[in-house]
């Protein structure tokens, strides 16, 4: 196993009360004044942002009124992944509840690949054609396609909260908070939200459309796009998972049936069971079955499509699995110098549906910026992209655009398209410039520690304190803790690769778990160790979940 670098933010002593370290932990996370603190671990739907701040959101909702008002056709353009899903949906059935005539467009990620495309929007408008296009999820580097869409006499409206690109599209309504000072951790379902909240304000009429109860969509989207749960989307997501529990949408509730889920949801229950499988329709099918889950009032229906969904998600996992491995027996042959500082793979025999999560595994395994990549024919191809923290892929990427179609994303995710024989070229030039503009430190794993505690202070008391900082997800993990110089007690073996043990700390004892921790060659005697408490789901009870250790 990899070696990493363990950083610990602060010590606390025996004697310490639950309640003081939930503030210490939430000091070191930048919160010091108590009426932050406050609003923290008590997230209000009055504490919301305002919508309007947010650069063209009144623009954009007199647009859309006008749209209704005239009868004039609307044009959802969606992304096929699960925000972009979401956010049709949620849009969808707000548009709808004003009596506006619109239907919804999601591209097909091989055929019309992502955004607005040129082969998408004729299919999208067809011989219906539409007077209003509002894309979500997409749209931000679209300069062209929206020029071109203008020029046909049809307004853009876009909703988005990708990268800004060098020049904006000359859309009737740019919605990107990208280009304000504020509210650039939101998901584009988060802005979606922001949009209807936003109308019925400027409309005066609060009940106009209920948006609470479509929160459940809220945080299904904002979860699974990984973004930060922080500030209105801790807020957003808190009051979402409480609507998810008891969904008042049908195809939502089949999809926690087939998935077997019995318990409250949790951010992991949309990151690793409804998000997979949504997003498998849109990796290997036409995203709009999970479009039509989220938004039909049919039980057999929606019935149907979790089973469907459910399918496609056991074929997805089969296909990724294979690119995987296929992709690490590539790396073990190629020569040290073209992985040093960035992986890039390709393959024709890799479906261009799971190259995005075969990366994200690549670069977790190997601590390595990873791009892998879906040849065509003609040795083009499209791929994912993802980086480790303070390694920007899309700076890296915009090094090497000459041989790149199109490239688009965040500094930690992107996706890309590479022109036919170029991926020899790609892949140098990635690690060149990665060589270039990072340090030896920054491909050396850390764990960082909120503190390191004697075992005493784990406590029931301690785990149901840490449980006012859910829910937890991407920049607010569950705190992570170091206890010193324990020593393994009564260790046996679960389902031949995990390990549970109780960790002796002097004269106090506390259980631990450590999830495929078997056969890393257990400690001989005193050793570190670090990971989060919390109370077990199978038992009922704290356990320590083990995340590290160390010896020696």
């Amino acid at each position: 196993m990899r070696e990493r670098r363990w950083i610990v933010a602060g010590r606390i002593d025996a004697g310490q009360e639950p309640a003081s370290v939930v503030q210490r932990i939430l000091r070191h996370r930048g919160l010091e004044a108590p009426e932050r603190q406050q609003q923290f671990l008590h997230p209000r739907l009055r504490d919301l942002a305002d919508p309007l701040r947010i650069p063209d959101m009144e623009r954009a909702v007199e647009r859309v009124e006008t749209a209704i008002k005239t009868g004039e056709s609307i044009l959802i353009y969606s992304d096929y992944d699960v925000d972009g899903m979401s956010s049709g949906a949620l849009l969808y059935r707000f548009l709808r509840s004003l009596g506006a005539r619109v239907r919804v467009f999601i591209p097909e990620r091989i055929g019309e690949g992502y955004g607005l495309s040129d082969k998408g929007l004729e299919r999208a408008l067809g011989a219906e054609g539409a007077g209003l296009v509002i894309a979500l999820d997409c749209g931000t580097t679209s300069h062209a396609q929206v020029g071109a869409l203008k020029e046909s006499e049809i307004d853009v409206i876009i909703l988005d909260h990708h990268e800004l690109a060098a020049e904006a599209p000359p859309a009737v309504a740019f919605v990107n908070p990208q280009r304000g000072a504020t509210d650039h951790l939101l998901a584009t379902v988060g802005i979606v939200f922001k949009f209807c909240h936003a109308f019925m304000k400027l409309r005066g009429a609060p009940d106009l459309f209920d948006l609470r109860t479509h929160m459940d969509l809220v945080a299904l989207g904002t979860v699974a796009d990984m973004v930060p749960l922080l500030d209105d989307n801790r807020i957003l997501v808190s009051h979402g998972l409480k609507q998810l529990a008891q969904t008042e949408h049908v195809g939502l509730r089949a999809l926690m049936e087939v998935a077997g889920l019995r318990k409250d949801p949790t951010p992991g229950t949309i990151g690793f069971v409804l998000g997979p499988r949504l997003n498998a329709s849109g990796r290997l099918a036409e995203a709009t079955a999970g479009w039509e889950l989220l938004t039909t009032e049919d039980e057999s229906n929606a019935r149907r499509i979790a089973q469907d969904l459910d399918s496609l998600n056991r074929e997805r996992q089969r296909l990724e699995l294979e690119a995987y491995r296929e992709a690490e027996a590539m790396l073990e042959a190629q020569p040290e110098d073209e992985r040093s500082h960035c992986i890039v793979v390709a393959s024709d025999r890799w479906h261009q549906g799971v190259v995005g999560i075969v990366a994200s595994r690549l670069q977790k395994s190997r601590y390595r910026p990873a791009v892998v990549i879906s040849l065509h024919a003609d040795g083009s191809g499209k791929g994912s992209a993802r980086s480790i923290e303070g390694c920007s892929m899309m700076d890296a990427l915009r090094s090497c655009r000459d041989g790149l179609h199109a490239f688009g994303g965040h500094a930690m995710a992107a996706g890309l398209e590479v022109l036919p024989g170029r991926v020899d070229e790609l892949r140098a030039a990635l690690n060149t410039w990665f060589r270039e503009h990072t340090r030896e430190a920054d491909y050396q794993e850390r764990l960082c520690a909120d503190l390191e505690l004697p075992g005493e202070a784990l406590t029931p008391e301690l785990a149901q304190s840490i449980q006012t900082l859910e829910p937890f997800g991407q920049k607010n993990h569950a705190p992570l803790f170091v206890v010193r110089e324990v020593r393994m007690e009564r260790p046996r073996v679960l389902a031949e690769k995990h390990l549970r043990f109780q960790a002796k700390c002097g004269r106090h004892a506390f259980p631990v778990i450590g999830f495929g921790f078997a056969g890393r060659g257990n400690p001989s005697g005193a050793f570190d160790v670090a990971g989060h408490w919390a109370v077990d789901d199978y038992t009922g009870r704290p356990c320590f979940t083990l995340a590290d250790w160390q010896w020696g």
